[in-house]
């Protein structure tokens, strides 16, 4: 895990210096997401309804690429065996976006720091309270028509962060660049 954190400050910083004379662009987009928890790779239980809201920075490093970081609250969670439990998190996405006209695709990370959780309970399959962090990997597409952008993402759960589940899910969401 370490790596990782190491990793991203230091790709983070090397994209950061090369872009500081960049034509920059902000947004913000917020939107639904289905999410559900795995555990061993395989979905267990059912989805939960949540939403997301993101503040961004987009970089133009090449005409066609982009280096994209921001701001994100998220809900995440699922239901098992009858029991919900979602967890809160104030989240770093960092990824690459690959724009040809108005569509696009990105990839990329984020690092997420819990707020709060709700569903622990004692009969719960989730064993006491999740870990203070969590970090996934997610890749979508996208269309941006002026100043309005839709996207569609998935997001895979990178951190055991309870009893061996892991956070994933589907965003779909509506933004705007200014």
């Amino acid at each position: 895990m370490v790596k990782k954190v190491i990793f991203t400050i230091a790709f983070t910083l090397l994209i950061g210096s090369l872009h500081a004379q960049q034509k920059k662009s902000f947004g913000v987009r917020s939107g639904y997401s289905s999410t559900f928890n795995s555990k061993g790779g395989d979905k267990v239980g059912s989805s939960n309804s949540n939403y997301f809201i993101n503040v961004y920075k987009d970089t133009k490093v090449f005409p066609f690429l982009h280096f994209q970081s921001g701001l994100e609250y998220s809900r995440t969670g699922g239901t098992i065996n009858k029991i919900s439990h979602n967890i809160n998190y104030i989240g770093v996405p960092l990824g690459l976006k690959v724009k040809m006209g108005p569509i696009y695709a990105i990839g990329g990370g984020t690092f997420n720091v819990k707020l709060s959780e709700s569903g622990v309970r004692t009969d719960s399959p989730f064993k006491g309270k999740s870990k203070w962090y969590d970090s996934n990997a997610f890749i979508g597409a996208g269309i941006e028509l002026f100043i309005v952008t839709f996207d569609i993402k998935y997001t895979h759960g990178l951190t055991n962060v309870n009893n061996g589940f892991r956070n994933n899910g589907y965003q779909a969401s509506v933004g705007f660049r200014f």
